[in-house]
């Protein structure tokens, strides 16, 4: 996975230093919901009930701790897999990413968790909640808390290539001044002079710190980004995904802002969820999330 460590931290290079971002508000299209929606089918979920960094049943699962070195984020910083931790929280089990910096690249800990690759069409759920401040230390990391899917890119502009996902960044980061919430779709991208990016980004300007429903749904006409409940983007070809991806949570910083001292934030998950080749109401996730609950499952994998 060194490889797209590398691809991801080229792509974030690119994507910043690009001229061409296609950005637009497309909220509050209308939606619409196939015909297997409420039919059973192959799906992931995954409570996040886990002992520790450390518990077997994560790669028996399906998952990875991230600790290969490379991008996004501050060149030179590591990702640290006992930096992601489980614990109970009002009855639910809840997995944290603390990641933070000292002020040097040398003392920058990011967190990532993901999946093979093998999500494509569907919906893509899972319940966040996004911190704006810091646990201990001075606040204002231009920080980065995600839920997003991807797949590796084998060349560059590589047409095959596929993400989509929700990028939080409380303190701005990316042009952006303040607190923002992204839903943002890719086509491709190269590395190469010139640059070039291919994707459309949704964003809106607030806090959002708290506990969110976040829900993607992909079918053969559209992405659907759905923030509790709420249509919140819709982007259409040529940025639906072609090809697998992996689901990932991801936390880390864009850069470094000259403050010498120690800081920590959160990004907490409670569940997440997919389910394949069906495209479902954000009610219908919450259904499907609340029958597990009733028959104590706290794990499937039928994907």
């Amino acid at each position: 996975m060194a490889g797209l460590a590398q691809s991801l931290s080229r792509r974030t290079a690119v994507a910043l230093a690009s001229t061409g971002l296609i950005c637009t508000a497309l909220a509050g299209l209308p939606g619409t919901a196939d015909a297997a929606v409420g039919q059973t089918g192959p799906a992931l979920f995954d409570d996040f009930n886990y002992a520790a960094h450390t518990d077997p049943l994560l790669s028996q699962h399906g998952w990875t701790l991230r600790s290969a070195p490379g991008g996004p984020g501050v060149p030179g910083a590591r990702w640290k897999p006992q930096n992601i931790s489980f614990a109970t929280r009002s009855g639910n089990s809840i997995m944290n990413m603390r990641s933070g910096t000292t002020g040097t690249a040398a003392g920058t800990e990011q967190t990532e968790i993901y999946t093979e690759p093998k999500f494509h069409r569907g919906t893509y759920a899972a319940r966040v909640r996004f911190t704006d401040r810091p646990v201990y230390g001075p606040d204002g990391d231009h920080m980065v808390q995600t839920f997003f899917s991807l797949s590796p890119q084998v060349v560059s502009t590589d047409p095959a290539y596929s993400e989509l996902g929700f990028e939080y960044v409380p303190n701005g980061g990316f042009g952006i001044p303040a607190s923002a919430l992204l839903a943002t779709s890719w086509e491709t991208y190269s590395e190469e002079d010139p640059a070039q990016t291919v994707y459309v980004s949704t964003q809106e300007r607030r806090s959002f710190a708290g506990w969110h429903n976040l829900v993607a749904t992909v079918d053969a006409q559209r992405i659907n980004y759905y923030v509790d409940g709420r249509l919140f983007a819709t982007h259409t070809e040529p940025y639906l995904p072609e090809s697998s991806m992996t689901i990932r949570f991801s936390h880390w910083l864009i850069d470094l802002r000259g403050v010498r001292q120690p800081r920590a934030y959160d990004e907490q998950v409670d569940y997440v969820y997919f389910a394949k080749d069906r495209v479902l109401t954000p009610t219908q996730v919450q259904a499907a999330v609340a029958d597990y609950r009733t028959r104590r499952v706290t794990f499937e994998d039928t994907v």
